[in-house]
């Protein structure tokens, strides 16, 4: 017999299929949406959002509107994390954590933006702590500006818009402050093929960010390492960044076809 003739539980199926209407919104969602969206009674969509939050895999928000939550964003992390590419690579990622003594973190892109998915942490004495399941700044992180530079413009610029938004109204500056800045910054990143950040999130601390790029060369996910001053200069021929370099195109050529 199979699968989609054996019995299952409806209301399991009617509750997945809400929680997946809900993960098509990029931004918070009133339940009137929703039930449009699923062609289904308000009040039943209610009673499953009422489920849904309860297990938090959604929230409401103080102005009744619906957003995922926690355990929806733990359990795409984990399908991630187990992602075929991630691990075919982890012997070289851990080659290069050794190598590099400093700390690494892998990343993938989300529609909220990068998303930290693996940290390795360094045996320095000064260690950097960073949050798998983080999401990184655009605009002030090296492995935003990768994402930034490498993804298609349409899917960065409202998020760089809505950081220098936030940053304006912090009376922060922030580098690059404007569109125009940033697309010198990106054709300096794309030229090099590493983003850099020198103390911009964490005084003291240099990131490096390299892209590892599918056969379509978009960013299948990316490698930052972070690490003090001394223990990473932000010199484009020093060795370690030659080496993080040639890890990366290492990493990009098995991704692509044989």
């Amino acid at each position: 017999m199979s699968e989609k003739n054996q019995v299952g539980v409806q209301s399991l199926e009617v509750g997945l299929t809400v929680l997946d209407a809900l993960m098509t919104y990029r931004h918070p969602v009133m339940l009137k949406d929703l039930s449009e969206k699923l062609a289904m009674h308000p009040a039943k969509v209610h009673r499953y959002m009422v489920s849904l939050v309860r297990m938090n895999y959604a929230k409401q928000l103080e102005d009744g509107r619906y957003a995922l939550g926690d355990q929806a964003y733990r359990f795409g992390l984990s399908c991630i994390q187990r992602s075929d590419s991630l691990q075919a690579a982890q012997a070289q990622i851990n080659e290069l954590h050794q190598h590099l003594d400093c700390g690494l973190q892998i990343s993938k892109w989300t529609a909220q933006g990068p998303l930290i998915v693996q940290w390795l942490e360094p045996n320095q004495p000064v260690s950097v702590i960073t949050r798998v399941g983080s999401i990184m700044p655009m605009l002030n992180s090296a492995t935003g500006r990768a994402y930034a530079a490498f993804m298609p413009e349409a899917l960065v610029r409202p998020l760089l818009e809505k950081e220098w938004q936030q940053h304006q109204a912090q009376q922060k500056v922030v580098y690059p402050q404007n569109w125009d800045e940033f697309l010198t910054l990106k054709q300096q990143i794309l030229s090099e093929g590493v983003a850099t950040v020198a103390g911009d999130l964490l005084a003291g601390i240099h990131a490096i960010c390299v892209p590892v790029l599918n056969q379509h060369h978009e960013i299948e996910y990316a490698i930052s390492v972070l690490g003090t001053a001394s223990d990473l200069p932000l010199d484009m021929q020093h060795p370690k960044i030659q080496y993080l370099r040639e890890m990366a195109a290492r990493l990009s050529a098995q991704l692509q076809p044989m």
